[in-house]
């Protein structure tokens, strides 16, 4: 893919669904007996790979216009798989699939790309196995993974202190307590995203939260009605086009129904902090807060620290805040954020690597990094990697709107794992590239 600088972004636009809870609505509607209908999913290549888990297992899931149908018998007539469950690059799919797997009484056999190959599945297998689930990885670490290998796991309640800021860890600690005989209790370091816990109550399943402790009541999964969900705009992918907008000069855009939770915002937090031009404007609350976001070019942006409880609000758009936080006056720090080491990349490294290329100063620390402003030297190198990595790819092809020669960006197709649409909705603000 090759990009340049074209003009500033004008317009409205709507971006995809929210990823997290299209993977979880396709997972609470697979469950629950019945048809379930999911307006507006995700259907990129991860949300994709869970949707081919569960027909694999027996639920029937069609695509009709902008819905997903899940029409399920129920988890207790699930069919044993006659194969490995691909779940591509998606660690999403991974980790809550090795919870939601573990109270079935057959043997399942998850495995990923090699991306996901790389990355930290023990942060999962280990509390699971506290719980009573026989569970193995790779290395006890790794994928493949493999569930009721040798015996049906008899999954029990568990009181857990996260060890990490994971909502894919809690996620799937509560998945798998939905098969327990007594209550599961978590408590957490920060508050991180909670998708699951509002799908859960909006499933009928009994679940209580107290500030950073949740409580799960036992045998959940007898009670599980899912209810039909329309998914909010992904936050993660308007988070471009509101740092786009934000360094771009002239831009003014409006992202229209996007999801605003709380424990995802945390790039509205870091845009008034740093004083740009930024309106929400909230809707009508559904299972999930939405909002309209409108946002204009902002030359005099100030950097600021971003670290502690926001970082898990915030940690999938860290790589286009650096970007931003270069475009700001003075000195910025990224703290607290040693999880990006652990993503489809180490984003620490990686974004460092390519924005310095293009002529901006960061510098990476152990847990962050260190990004000074409004200082752009020449680029030197023409051609820019995504390494696989969809929101590398994405955060590369908005540096290079402000380039005004042509640059080339390797493993663009990436993008398509969260957000297929991007360059059509990038053309759609601007026009042709």
């Amino acid at each position: 893919m090759k990009l340049k600088y074209n003009g500033p972004l004008t317009g409205e636009v709507s971006v995809p669904g929210d990823k997290s809870i299209t993977h979880r609505a396709i997972m609470l509607a697979s469950l629950s007996k019945g048809k379930t209908v999911i307006s507006k999913p995700l259907l990129g290549e991860d949300c994709v790979s869970t949707i081919n888990i569960f027909r694999k297992l027996g639920v029937q899931i069609s695509t009709e216009e902008d819905n997903v149908i899940v029409d399920s018998p129920g988890y207790e007539q699930f069919r044993e798989p006659a194969e490995v469950l691909y779940t591509g690059n998606s660690g999403t799919t991974t980790r809550l699939l090795c919870g939601l797997l573990a109270g079935l009484p057959f043997k399942t056999v998850l495995d990923g790309d090699a991306s996901i190959g790389q990355r930290p599945m023990g942060r999962v297998i280990e509390p699971l196995r506290e719980m009573g689930v026989n569970i193995k990885g790779r290395d006890n670490q790794f994928t493949p993974i493999i569930i009721n290998d040798g015996g049906i796991s008899k999954v029990q309640g568990i009181n857990y202190m996260m060890p990490v800021k994971s909502a894919q860890v809690k996620s799937a600690i509560l998945l798998a307590g939905l098969y327990a005989e007594d209550e599961v209790r978590i408590t957490e370091q920060d508050i991180s995203r909670n998708h699951t816990e509002l799908m859960f109550k909006n499933s009928n399943i009994d679940i209580e939260v107290n500030d950073r402790t949740i409580l799960l009541k036992s045998n959940g999964i007898h009670a599980i009605k899912m209810k039909d969900i329309e998914i909010p705009g992904d936050i993660s992918s308007a988070a471009f086009f509101i740092v786009a907008a934000l360094i771009i000069p002239g831009s003014k855009i409006t992202l229209q129904d996007v999801g605003t939770n709380v424990t995802r915002s945390g790039i509205l937090e870091v845009v008034k902090m740093m004083g740009g031009n930024i309106q929400v404007i909230d809707k009508v609350q559904q299972t999930e807060p939405v909002s309209d976001i409108v946002v204009s070019y902002t030359h005099n942006l100030t950097g600021i620290t971003i670290e502690g409880s926001l970082i898990p609000k915030l940690i999938d758009e860290i790589p286009v805040i650096a970007l931003l936080l270069a475009h700001a006056q003075g000195k910025s720090e990224i703290r607290d954020a040693e999880e990006l080491k652990v993503k489809e990349t180490n984003r620490i490294d990686t974004v460092v690597s390519e924005l310095n290329a293009l002529g901006y100063k960061i510098q990476p620390t152990t847990d962050g990094m260190v990004v000074y402003g409004k200082v752009k030297d020449e680029r030197t190198r023409d051609t820019f990697d995504s390494y696989g990595d969809h929101r590398i790819g994405m955060m590369l092809a908005v540096a290079a709107l402000l380039e005004t020669v042509e640059i080339e960006i390797n493993q663009f197709e990436a993008i398509n794992i969260s957000y297929p649409s991007f360059m059509e909705h990038i053309n759609q603000l601007k026009g042709e590239l």
